[in-house]
């Protein structure tokens, strides 16, 4: 059934709203709710890596020496550098820019973009392939990041979830959450959801504030989602229906606008 919502957009700081059908299934909704379910991750905070704004995450504050991939670069490293601060080696993925704004030694970029197949005209390549030409096929505890304007969802439909459980922690820019959709195509956005379920927890989600929102009885869905993710293997997770979104070390993406409030995301 469709159903209308309220469709929502900035404009100098403050929020305009206006009825769009958008071809919404109230279905999605619940079960956008559903596999997106926040768990509580038992004996570790949180800690913000990379700038207070856009280009910054959430993740659990278990950082070690390991190795991160980092796909989605453009001209900001932050996350990149606070990660290489912690002693991380940076494998660094964008086929839209020549070169990194800046090197370090722990920096490894690569001219090329992440994607569900392997594309030589637009540089795309696997992750598997990836993980191949870096000899990190037995690598264990490593970190994902993923802003990679929509490929997202192409890349999800092939990965190997044996592939996905080699990284401890994973941080997902998800787009076009709730662009229209047909039934088939939101039913297909569910299984990607679940598919990564099946080796990791959702530990914290934030709505991206460059982007639209729609409200569906007064619950907020972002058009752009960033949700951090952990290894069900690693961490220990519990149910928690209080968490409250955004939390206090969250920031706006843009912050010329008010953060998006996602409330008690888990109600």
């Amino acid at each position: 059934m469709n159903i209308n919502v309220q469709y929502g957009y900035y404009i100098q700081g403050s929020l305009v709203g206006f009825n769009l059908n958008l071809n919404a299934y109230e279905e999605y909704y619940k079960e956008l709710k559903r596999v997106l379910k926040i768990k509580h991750v038992k004996n570790f905070p949180f800690v913000r890596v990379g700038k207070a704004n856009d280009g910054g995450y959430l993740m659990i504050d278990d950082l070690c020496e390991h190795i991160a991939y980092s796909f989605g670069i453009s001209n900001d490293v932050s996350w990149d550098n606070d990660m290489a601060n912690c002693g991380y080696h940076i494998y660094m993925y964008d086929p839209t820019i020549e070169r990194l704004p800046y090197e370090r030694e722990e920096f490894h970029f690569f001219k090329e973009g992440l994607a569900g197949s392997k594309i030589p005209e637009k540089n795309l390549d696997t992750l598997e392939n990836f993980i191949i030409r870096n000899n990190h096929t037995n690598k264990k505890h490593m970190i994902l990041k993923i802003d990679i304007e929509g490929y997202e969802w192409d890349f999800l439909s092939t990965v190997k979830s044996s592939t996905l459980n080699q990284f401890d922690q994973i941080l997902f820019e998800f787009h076009n959450v709730v662009t229209a959709k047909t039934e088939e195509e939101w039913r297909k956005t569910i299984n990607l959801f679940e598919k990564i379920n099946q080796t990791h927890e959702v530990a914290h989600i934030h709505g991206n504030n460059c982007d639209s929102i729609i409200t569906i009885d007064n619950q907020v869905f972002p058009n752009a989602l960033e949700v951090s993710y952990v290894n069900k293997s690693v961490y220990e997770c519990v149910k928690d229906n209080d968490i409250k979104l955004p939390r206090n070390i969250d920031a706006p993406n843009d912050t010329g606008r008010p953060d998006i409030i996602l409330g008690k995301w888990n109600k």
